[in-house]
């Protein structure tokens, strides 16, 4: 079964969710990090994702070409932070996904429900910055649980394969990151139902594309690029 999951901003499944960026020291700042203008006091992270536009797919692979059925997610938003007056240039980013009115193809909107543990806090998805020509890196930083009508799955904590590529939009006031996804070989675990009968363990890979922006505490949008 293909779960096709939105992530906001990198989810990019495996993912693209978090707590706060691993700040570095600002003036060490060379290929492959985020940068952000500094904020008064800390930076809130944020994405979205929505049918049509980016989005990203969560999908089980039958074969290299062929995907199995999707689990569709209308909107997916995505939230993390930045703290700290120094903490404006970084290599990962944390985000939390709220996935909002999903259903498998021609099923019924909300039928699925996929669970963020509240203890999780931001730290669900991590995305690695890139040095060119390799990749960034998706992490699944908690458990995420699925709930289908004929089965229960989870995506346990692991770093996926494949990666991730960003791109910096100048012409966006203030600069917002796209990241597109090819994360592959996400474990997922079947538990109930008749999903069971297709085996426990399953492969899944997530592409497609996210958005990221920064904002400061009083909704200001702040400037993120990527060196």
């Amino acid at each position: 079964m293909t779960l096709k999951l939105k992530m906001l901003g990198l989810g990019l499944l495996a993912l693209l969710a978090t707590s706060a960026f691993a700040a570095v020291n600002a003036s060490a700042i060379v290929n492959g990090h985020f940068v952000a203008e500094p904020p008064t006091h800390h930076l809130i992270v944020k994405g979205t994702e929505s049918i049509p536009g980016h989005f990203l797919q969560f999908h089980e692979t039958k074969t290299p070409t062929e995907y199995g059925s999707t689990i569709e997610c209308t909107h997916v938003k995505y939230h993390g932070t930045l703290t700290g007056l120094a903490a404006t240039t970084t290599q990962s980013v944390e985000v939390r996904p709220e996935y909002i009115n999903c259903a498998t193809n021609g099923g019924v909107w909300g039928e699925v429900k996929v669970d963020v543990p509240a203890e999780c806090g931001t730290n669900v998805f991590k995305l690695t910055s890139r040095t060119p020509p390799n990749h960034g890196t998706v992490h699944v930083e908690c458990v995420i649980k699925i709930t289908h009508p004929n089965c229960e799955m989870t995506v346990p904590k692991q770093t996926a394969g494949g990666g991730i590529v960003y791109d910096t939009h100048p012409n966006v006031v203030p600069h917002a990151i796209t990241a597109t996804v090819t994360a592959t070989g996400i474990t997922t675990q079947y538990h109930g139902g008749i999903c069971v009968f297709l085996g426990t363990t399953h492969t899944f890979d997530m592409t497609g594309n996210s958005t990221f922006w920064g904002e400061d505490t009083d909704g200001k949008k702040v400037p993120i690029t990527v060196t």
